[in-house]
């Protein structure tokens, strides 16, 4: 397995700063935040194989209702806006050599439908096959990412994203967990891991908390055993945060140097011992 860090949950801080601490504590990489016009492709592929690093993912951004970036919306424009958008991250993500978009079929923070929810399920389903062509095209994989109850209102576990990523029925189209939505959704994560297997492309990894990993009640060991058998190669991707709220307050500039540090260097050697211990 290969690790990385989300570079959104440190701000606006300067991603070559980001990219200088991931080599510090020994990544293989970065997951991008999913904002194209704000980098440099030529600067980024520089800072890359400078710091000899890879990237693992473009994180796509969909905060609710100040973007139009809702894939289910029924606003026929609105939800043009947001396939261009992730059309976009899928550019971006071929001009910097990532493998894979992550895609919140409906925005975060929209807890309820604006029409139906079968309605918004389906109009999800029309825009995934477009964007899983799009990306197919381009040699790029789609990561649906199901997201708890309390932050999205269509896609919520494992179960509904395997339904889910069967109907949209596009080879590049598959599922990524994150075990923080897991620790609310599933009644067992390990067991969830298992039953998505070779359809899992990418884990986002944070505890109960949504800090560092060790510092909740997750069973990591489980997770990581369940990801073993299913012969899971891919990125760890790690996304701990502040203890705020609002995970995209994040995006406005919160952050603490020796906090940022603190959870780079925390969150790989936990996982990297807990591997080393189950050989």
């Amino acid at each position: 397995m290969k690790y990385s860090i989300s570079n959104w949950i440190y701000g606006d801080e300067n991603i070559e700063k980001t990219m200088e601490r991931l080599a510090k504590f020994h990544y293989d990489g970065i997951e991008i935040k999913g904002e194209p016009a704000l980098y440099n492709t030529k600067r980024i592929n520089e800072l890359l194989q400078s710091y000899n690093l890879g990237v693992s993912s473009i994180a796509g951004i969909y905060p609710w209702p100040t973007t139009e970036r809702d894939l289910a919306n029924p606003d026929d424009k609105v939800r043009r806006n947001s396939i261009n958008y992730v059309k976009s991250c899928i550019d971006f993500a071929v001009e910097i050599g990532a493998p894979l978009v992550i895609v919140v079929p409906s925005s975060v923070g929209k807890i309820k439908p604006l029409s139906t929810f079968e309605n918004e399920w389906k109009l999800a389903i029309k825009s995934l096959r477009e964007l899983g062509g799009y990306a197919a095209d381009r040699n790029i994989l789609i990561a649906v990412e199901p997201i708890n109850r309390y932050e999205t209102f269509l896609l919520n576990n494992a179960e509904q994203g395997l339904r889910f990523i069967d109907e949209v029925n596009v080879d590049s189209v598959k599922l990524m967990l994150d075990c923080f939505h897991m620790n609310i959704e599933e009644r067992d994560p390990a067991t969830s891991i298992r039953r998505v297997g070779d359809k899992l492309i990418h884990l986002h990894v944070a505890d109960s908390n949504r800090q560092a990993p060790g510092r909740g009640h997750i069973d990591f060991r489980s997770i990581l055993k369940a990801l073993r058998e299913i012969g899971y190669d891919r990125y760890l991707a790690l996304e701990p945060l502040p203890p705020i709220p609002n995970p995209y307050e994040a995006l406005k500039g919160f952050r603490s140097e020796e906090f940022a540090d603190m959870c780079a260097e925390e969150s790989i050697n936990y996982l990297k011992r807990i591997l080393k211990d189950e050989r």
